[in-house]
């Protein structure tokens, strides 16, 4: 693995860069967000990234101090075939845990921390989801605090499942499917295409996601963004999910349930990834 970190981002070789001295409070506590991405990318796309990095640094308040034409020019220097996705994190470079309180009312000083690794095996085996009552807290911000998410995901992976399905109990206690650990969920009946709304549910607004809905106009294929509970997914001629360094993933089975897929969704799904991977 290689990383890099910048305080702020410079436009020196990552050779020459400042060496981290001492890890920030941000890394030791979480209070850092990112976004990771698949190298190599139009972009168009690394500035819906970045886009929504800004966004997630002000939710926590951490300050920007870095320049688009900055990041795009580390990342370029920075890509290698064989190590094609990156992570940018924006993490709170302060001293000791008291110094987050003594910046109330100021944004926190940032470091960008760009780390880089090889991509997962492709595959094209469906996933396995076991349904868990939980949400990350603040769900729509793409954050670093993922300890909870991830013990939840290792415990369903210890009983044979691949991913957990993020659900929450509607006001009339049924269940409403949100997002998986790493990943937003697609549904497919009847043509339409079925997905959570991230301000009104809480999950994450993925970048895929967006460029997915993006296309789905593109090709007038409707989309319904209403409350999609458990029992209307498992119902759905098709479940799939999307996240930016797998891009789409067929889902197989839900629980004990598999999901029946109906060659049209099959179809969609195919013409969705065939337009947001290319």
């Amino acid at each position: 693995m290689h990383w890099e970190l910048f305080s702020p981002l410079t436009a020196e070789a990552p050779e020459s860069a400042t060496a981290l001295s001492a890890l920030p409070e941000g890394l030791l506590y979480g209070y850092s967000v990112y976004t990771t991405l698949k190298m190599p990318l139009s972009e168009q796309v690394i500035d819906l990234h970045l886009q929504r990095l800004k966004k997630d640094c002000k939710a926590l308040g951490l300050s920007w101090r870095f320049t688009d034409h900055q990041i795009l020019g580390q990342l370029k220097t920075l890509f290698q075939p064989q190590m094609p996705v990156f992570r940018l994190t924006v993490l709170a470079d302060v001293d000791g845990y008291a110094a987050f309180y003594e910046h109330a009312g100021q944004a926190l000083p940032t470091r960008l921390m760009v780390s880089a690794r090889k991509a997962l095996t492709a595959t094209n085996t469906g996933l396995n989801l076991k349904s868990v009552v939980h949400q990350r807290p603040l769900p729509t911000v793409k954050h670093g605090a993922m300890a909870e998410t991830i013990l939840v995901k290792r415990q369903a992976r210890q009983t044979g499942f691949d991913d957990i399905l993020l659900v929450t109990e509607s006001p009339e206690k049924s269940p409403i499917a949100l997002e998986t650990s790493t990943a937003n969920v697609f549904g497919i009946r009847d043509g339409v295409l079925r997905t959570s709304d991230p301000v009104r549910d809480g999950c994450l607004p993925g970048i895929t996601r967006h460029r997915i809905l993006e296309a789905a106009q593109a090709m007038r294929v409707p989309v319904d963004t209403s409350p999609l509970s458990l029992t209307e997914l498992l119902s759905c001629q098709g479940v799939f999910v999307s996240n930016a360094v797998s891009g789409i993933r067929k889902v197989e089975r839900i629980d004990e349930q598999g999901i029946v897929w109906h060659p049209a969704a099959q179809r969609l799904m195919d013409s969705l990834s065939h337009t947001v991977n290319t």
